[in-house]
């Protein structure tokens, strides 16, 4: 193909002419003719017009190795070549381009219509029929320009949006962990209840806990944190550890409020709390105790017809302390009775016409379920034919809990109706090692089901209690090698359990050895536990006892065990610690 020779008047540029000036850095050009001179005659006008390289090729092959060696910036392609035509080179170039826009002007002689639309079909971005105006080159150069630096600009924000998006589903992925492996795998009785949690993204953000208490009955939070993902998982670390703990010890209800209240106030920002609903089942049965802060109403259907348990106190952690008027509150209770649990994810769900499930088909349910029967698989239907496949806006969580004595442990007998005191020792002692570190099984649980408690179940919540705290000390300390003080403030306590699962999630490397041995006696026996890890231990000679400061909210979990062992010593530089806790 041949350019037509520019004339004296095309090669005069008006004044105000809308082009670059030739002193501007333009970039990389490739110019694709199999005509040498039409190749030389544009090359150089585009140098003058501020490139800092022209390329050149002779045919659709060669420019296709050009593109890929020098990434130019802009292609100008001729369509009538040997071998490889310019429309499929532009479509080869378009193609490695992906998703970085390089702009293609073709240059032809061709006039048809047909050409014209192919020119656009294989990916061209504008065109001008030979023999061109250099002056409307010039200026289409420039208007190319102005959207491929627009698209850019936006490619680097979508690559930025990318990364923040991928470090958020990282985050949910950890969460999801955290969740499963410190807070889902130690709730108990999850046999006898039914459970249904549907996340919004990877993670849920509904916190469910359960815990025995030591008469045999049950405790269930169902909370729910402003924010999702790694900040929520955070904050269930600490709630989680101190629902179990005070409710293994026997712990009263407002006692329990009133520390997850105080951890959250100190942990969280000021905009960010835990809704949170708290049922307690003694083990007596014949009761419901439950407290109710932000979250949607519970149900109870009894004989005699449903009973709302509506929010009637602020969530947790909005206040240093919980306002006195709102103490739980007590409901009878009888075999058969059930109990319903439910987040705002639920009654919020919406049907592809944006309306909610609580103002098309909840009530429906509630009205239609009948005593003693279970409701939830009722619900969950009505659910999915509310949502029809429409993608949850919020975490829902949904928990039914039958109201019958298979939740509960067999009660503890009372030493004075006869409780014979164990006569044989025993020992137990358990290794874990590298990948199964963050999986404590329930310690009474297991010598539970080895039938190592029988006599001694009033000490089962104590020594659960022991074994935690130590088992964290050296996981946390020893292993993992974290220090306490991190958690003096909000942003060192959340750095602190972000490290801690950021080092579980890596794959730590090491052991911990739990060794616990029964010793009888005359009339009081004595527990002797031996904790030992491989890592650089604790630093016991530093420890001191920990003062009612909430300026220092850390090491209670070593003041915890001292105040209920007969004796606590370390060794090996901290990396052993051993106890004896008398059971009386």
């Amino acid at each position: 193909m041949t350019l037509s020779p520019p004339s004296p008047e095309i090669r005069t540029e008006a004044a105000g002419s809308a082009v670059s000036s030739p002193h501007t850095s333009r970039g990389i050009a490739l110019v694709v003719d199999d005509e040498p001179t039409n190749r030389r005659l544009l090359a150089r006008m585009l140098k003058k017009e501020g490139f800092d390289e022209v390329m050149e090729a002779s045919g659709g092959e060669q420019a296709i190795a050009q593109f890929q060696a020098h990434r130019p910036d802009i292609v100008f392609m001729d369509i009538m070549m040997p071998q490889m035509d310019g429309f499929e080179a532009t479509r080869r170039i378009k193609a490695l381009a992906g998703m970085d826009f390089v702009p293609v002007i073709f240059l032809t002689a061709l006039h048809d219509e047909q050409s014209l639309v192919r020119c656009t079909e294989s990916g061209g971005d504008d065109f001008l029929t030979k023999p061109f105006n250099f002056s409307i080159l010039k200026a289409r150069i420039v208007a190319m320009e102005r959207v491929r630096d627009l698209q850019r600009t936006i490619a680097a924000k979508n690559r930025a949006l990318a990364q923040l998006l991928e470090k958020d589903r990282q985050e949910q992925t950890l969460a999801e962990r955290i969740f499963s492996r410190a807070v889902n795998q130690r709730n108990v009785a999850t046999e006898r209840l039914q459970i249904v949690q549907r996340s919004a993204a990877t993670f849920n953000g509904d916190l469910l806990l359960t815990q025995h208490l030591p008469d045999g009955g049950l405790r269930i939070l169902l909370g729910d944190f402003t924010g999702h993902g790694l900040a929520a998982a955070i904050g269930a670390l600490p709630v989680s550890d101190a629902f179990r703990t005070m409710t293994r010890k026997g712990l009263d209800d407002e006692q329990v409020l009133e520390e997850l209240n105080r951890k959250l106030h100190e942990m969280l920002p000021a905009d960010r709390f835990m809704a949170a609903c708290l049922i307690t089942l003694p083990g007596g049965g014949g009761e419901l105790r439950w407290w109710n802060g932000g979250m949607p109403s519970a149900w109870l259907r009894t004989r005699e017809g449903l009973r709302e348990l509506s929010s009637h106190a602020l969530p947790l952690g909005i206040l240093p302390a919980l306002p006195a008027r709102e103490c739980p509150r007590r409901i009878p209770i009888h075999e058969g009775d059930h109990l319903l649990l439910m987040s705002d994810g639920l009654l919020e769900a919406r049907n592809d016409e944006g309306v909610q499930f609580q103002d098309a088909g909840f009530n429906g349910v509630l009205t239609g379920w009948d005593w003693n029967r279970a409701v939830l698989p009722t619900l969950c239907e009505a659910l999915d034919r509310h949502c029809d496949g429409a993608e949850p806006e919020d975490d829902v969580a949904v928990v039914e809990v039958p109201l019958d004595g298979a939740l509960f442990q067999p009660r503890p007998t009372d030493p004075q109706e006869g409780t014979h005191t164990p006569r044989g020792g025993w020992t137990w002692s358990l290794v874990l090692e590298d990948e199964r570190l963050g999986d404590l099984p329930s310690v009474g649980s297991v010598l539970r089901g080895l039938g190592l408690l029988e006599g001694l179940e009033d000490c089962a919540g104590a020594l659960e209690t022991i074994v935690n705290e130590l088992y964290s000390n050296a996981l946390e300390h020893g292993i993992l090698r974290l220090h306490s003080p991190m958690k003096a403030h909000p942003e060192g306590f959340a750095t602190y359990y972000q490290r801690r699962a950021e080092r579980l999630e890596a794959g730590p490397r090491g052991r911990v050895e739990i060794r616990i041995a029964y010793e009888p006696g005359d009339g009081a026996g004595a527990i002797r536990i031996r904790i030992s890890d491989t890592g650089d231990g604790f630093d016991a000679e530093n420890w001191q006892p920990v003062t009612q400061d909430p300026a220092r909210p850390w090491g209670r979990g070593i003041a915890l065990v001292r105040s209920l062992c007969e004796s606590v010593a370390f060794d090996a530089g901290g990396s052993r610690v051993e106890v004896v806790y008398r059971c009386t």
